[in-house]
């Protein structure tokens, strides 16, 4: 292995900026050298997240050099910026990267010149990453949806529906009308059914399937849980496809998100009924939906073990 791979975050205002810094600072074999914020350029990062008290970091507007940088920038600003930078890897956390044309003008509003980048799902194969230039970071729902499919893969074929709920960091940092706090605390709502930009995603990574998917908005910070009501599937199919994956744990009951906060692993409750099998899944969106996904792909890319840096024991209440 070698000695440190440089990392710079790029956009570490953002949640998902701060929290892969907040990985990329555990981990044995990263040496975060650097971290941009346009607004808050020349303060430390401490005075922007408290949480860092500790580590002596200046944010910057400028990118300095490194092995390996993370995009974590609202859609349509990595397109931008990504041609212009020199890397071993770019990683990018934005939804620019991991869609087809027209598919992705379709979903985002905007049209990307260029394919997409390999898309960095790691249980689709551990060693799809190694040696990638250029990884595109699945969507938080469509990790949690795809992981609840994937042992599924070539064995289904069809409609498939599923519902899921996310917190409200999902939205980003930003506050619009829908995810100010006095709106989202003490409500439900649905949003863009049938129209999520993450379903491509989905049906993309599992083949054979058209996904019809409710997601909600739910009145917490963080976690996303999503459910499927199957026909009878036998629960040994989670757990033999999992049975190695050291951020992965099948249950016989259904999983909390309580369990799986501050974590870099997903949980997923496989429970079998009369004819039918309920499938859930649950993560951490800013961990395993995001920053300790793009660090599992690094180390995937850099060829070192997956949960690298990651086993580490997530929030207890």
């Amino acid at each position: 292995m070698r000695e440190k791979v440089r990392a710079v975050v790029v956009g570490a205002s953002g949640y998902t900026g701060a929290e892969t810094l907040r990985w990329l600072f555990g981990h044995p074999a990263v040496e975060v050298v650097g971290a941009t914020a346009q607004k808050h350029a020349g303060k430390k990062l401490a005075e922007l997240w408290p949480q860092f008290y500790g580590h002596d970091l200046t944010l910057t507007a400028e990118i300095p050099p490194a092995d390996v940088y993370f995009l974590c920038l609202p859609h349509g600003e990595a397109s931008k910026l990504a041609p212009s930078l020199q890397a071993e890897c770019i990683i990018d956390l934005s939804g620019d990267h991991r869609l087809p044309e027209p598919v992705h003008g379709q979903h985002y509003g905007f049209s990307r010149e260029g394919g997409p980048w390999p898309y960095g799902l790691p249980e689709m194969g551990f060693d799809r990453m190694l040696g990638a230039t250029h990884i595109a970071n699945p969507g938080c729902f469509a990790t949690a949806l795809s992981l609840a499919l994937l042992p599924l893969s070539g064995k289904m074929q069809g409609r498939v529906s599923a519902v899921g709920i996310t917190g409200s960091t999902g939205s980003g940092a930003t506050p619009s009308d829908t995810t100010h706090h006095p709106v989202r605390a003490e409500n439900l709502r649905s949003y863009k059914v049938l129209g999520h930009q993450h379903v491509p995603e989905v049906e993309a990574a599992i083949g054979d399937i058209k996904l019809d998917f409710v997601p909600m908005s739910g009145p917490f910070r963080r976690g996303i849980l999503v459910t499927f009501t199957l026909p009878a599937v036998p629960a040994r199919l989670w757990e033999t496809f999992y049975q190695s994956n050291p951020l992965v744990r099948v249950l016989k009951k259904p999983p909390e998100l309580l369990h799986v906060l501050g974590s870099a692993r997903a949980d997923i409750g496989v429970i079998e009924g009369d004819g039918v099998t309920v499938v859930q899944c649950a993560i951490d969106n800013l961990c395993r939906g995001a920053g300790s996904q793009a660090v599992a792909n690094l180390n995937l890319r850099m060829g070192w073990p997956y949960a690298l840096g990651l086993d580490r024991i997530g929030a207890v209440p």
